[in-house]
């Protein structure tokens, strides 16, 4: 069996790369001799991490046009035609059209011919279907894209526990609510997901199950609550409304996000507590990083500070292990709370997003989720005194929930992945879809 993965990672963020550990690991457990492949937005780093072959999802990716795959002087030309068309700007904007016109369609083709190699293509990971990131022509048509290809290459479809939203443009909703329409089978990662792709037009029958993350092997790594000299929190800042790399651009809101953080780490200090500063997507983190240590070297000698800050991890197994060590967690990632939750790590999540909200409540911990942009400095230190005296009760709730998720995950695997369970599937599937045809009556949700 040939499966594809695809998800809008390669650049570093580790809760997208947890999320196809998880399938990889629990596919192949399941069908050992399975040959699987990834789609990703840089196919070098998801060879590397994942040990599997990787194509793009887009016609362009770093590496693409790497210095030394073309000759000196075919790179000569299309340095002199660049200069040329530069000083005709009607005729460059026209060109520029077409040309990524014709690199769409050479990618399309290409894509198509690994797409009829596959059994089935998987479309798995958070953010899937939303237009956060570049808008309708990012995640929305790249999932359409490829959601028609593998259709017309006559092969399986899955969406597994995807998240959905924001979908603000009427192209966005209409490349969402065709590709969840051509799919044979779709689940998402919260009820919220599910009922705005409902909302959109779509009749078919969906389920909600965890996000795949739950679903992770990680025996390997130190549960529960650290033994230290003291007690020791893990913050995890994030580039918020930065302009150098977030979707909104707010440099008050950015600069009092980190002046917050450097407060409430100052303060943690001051109590005896020991602040770890990590990162698991250093590539958009880097900013926030070395903008919250210039805070902090204003009241700290440098050697302190450069011991608060870890070194940005590298694999979800370095993310882990770092994590292993807290016996707090502040975060504003929504993978920062599903490892804080796997490990029994009490945590806090600084909220951008209502998928983190939503997370953080079905798991009771409503009181420990503020607001990114409206939190302040007395509502952080009370979340976080509530959160140390309610240590256990939080530990023993994460512990329930994870594994509560961990059950239902491997149930819904077993049944899309054990062979003889997914004859049995795709026989259901295709009984529905004759219903259907001919007029009978299916109750969906």
């Amino acid at each position: 069996m040939k499966i594809g993965l695809l998800d809008h990672m390669g650049y570093g963020n580790l809760g997208d790369a947890a999320t196809q550990d998880a399938l990889i690991a629990n596919i192949k457990a399941r069908v050992p001799g399975a040959n699987i492949v990834a789609f990703s937005l840089n196919p070098e780093d998801t060879r590397r991490r994942h040990n599997i072959p990787c194509y793009s999802i887009t016609n362009w990716h770093p590496g693409l046009h790497k210095a030394g795959k073309a000759s000196t002087a075919v790179r000569n030309l299309r340095s002199r035609l660049k200069s040329f068309l530069k000083n005709i700007p009607v005729f460059s904007a026209m060109a520029l059209w077409i040309l990524n016109l014709v690199r769409e369609l050479v990618h399309l083709g290409h894509t198509f011919k690994v797409l009829r190699t596959l059994d089935s293509l998987i479309i798995a990971g958070g953010g899937q279907l939303c237009e956060l990131w570049r808008g309708p022509w990012s995640h929305p048509y790249n999932v359409f894209k490829f959601s028609v290809l593998i259709k017309l290459a006559n092969r399986k479809l899955l969406f597994l526990n995807v998240g959905a939203g924001p979908l603000n443009s009427i192209l966005s909703r209409v490349f969402v609510r065709c590709s969840v329409a051509l799919a044979d089978y779709v689940s998402f990662r919260d009820v919220e997901s599910q009922t705005l792709v409902k909302q959109l037009g779509v009749k078919r029958q969906t389920h909600v199950f965890a996000d795949s993350v739950y679903a992770l092997d990680i025996s390997d790594y130190e549960i529960g609550s650290a033994v230290g000299a003291r007690p020791l929190i893990g913050l995890n800042p994030i580039g918020f409304c930065d302009p150098r790399i977030w979707p909104k651009h707010d440099v008050y809101a950015y600069s009092r996000y980190l002046d917050k953080l450097a407060a409430f780490s100052l303060w943690l200090l001051s109590r005896n507590y020991g602040v770890r500063v990590f990162s698991g997507e250093a590539s958009v983190d880097v900013y926030a990083l070395e903008d919250l240590k210039e805070r902090l070297q204003n009241s700290l000698s440098p050697a302190d500070v450069n011991e608060m800050f870890a070194p940005a991890s590298a694999s979800v197994k370095d993310l882990l292990a770092e994590m292993s060590r807290f016996d707090f967690v502040v975060t504003s990632k929504f993978h920062g709370v599903v490892f804080s939750h796997l490990l029994e790590k009490p945590v806090i999540a600084l909220s951008y997003h209502n998928k983190i909200d939503d997370l953080m409540r079905v798991v009771g911990q409503g009181d420990h989720c503020l607001n990114i942009e409206t939190f302040d400095d007395e509502c952080l230190r009370g979340a976080f005194t509530t959160l140390v005296e309610d240590a256990e009760e939080v530990r023993a709730k994460c512990r329930q929930t994870t594994s509560s998720y961990s059950d239902a995950l491997k149930a819904q695997f077993d049944e899309l992945f054990v062979p003889e369970n997914l004859q049995s599937h795709v026989q259901e599937l295709r009984t529905e879809t004759d219903r259907v045809v001919l007029g009978g009556s299916v109750k969906r949700s």
